[in-house]
């Protein structure tokens, strides 16, 4: 009966042998490109970002912005999207960059390779957490009349 069982799980493996073969020989032909995948995981984290930064303002060559007090300047320097102060980039190699605004919505309009990217990045509506406390900042006594 074991003899039996191993013929069979044995047909079974020999006759999908030709299926996995053309199937490997298939998806190492499809093109994947590295620099669109860093590109989004890059977008990603910089949406993090603006989701908790106020007083955006667009421009064509670059995005001001205020996060944990203290100015930001999103631009392009050197092919390379940057976060300055500092030199964190975003993107890499890219040879044309600007910002949009409509409505709401912030987009980066980017060319790498003669392919235009255009990616939604934040929206412009700023959230300002002293609107939710009901708290004096400086002496940090309540309004409220609970002690």
């Amino acid at each position: 009966m074991n003899l039996i069982r191993n013929l069979v799980g044995l047909m079974i493996i020999v006759s999908m042998l030709p299926l996995c073969s053309m199937a490997f020989s298939y998806t190492s032909r499809i093109p994947f490109e590295y620099n669109e995948v860093s590109d989004e995981l890059a977008l990603a984290e910089l949406r993090e970002i603006l989701l908790i930064a106020y007083d955006m303002r667009v421009s064509y060559s670059s995005l001001d912005f205020l996060y944990q007090n203290k100015d930001f300047t999103l631009s392009l320097v050197n092919r390379k999207m940057l976060l300055q102060p500092g030199t964190q980039i975003y993107l890499n190699d890219i040879d044309e960059l600007h910002f949009e605004e409509r409505g709401n919505v912030i987009y980066v309009i980017y060319e790498r390779n003669n392919r235009k990217y255009e990616r939604a990045i934040g929206a412009n509506k700023g959230i300002y957490l002293d609107r939710f406390s009901d708290c004096d900042v400086h002496d940090d006594v309540s309004d409220s009349g609970e002690s």
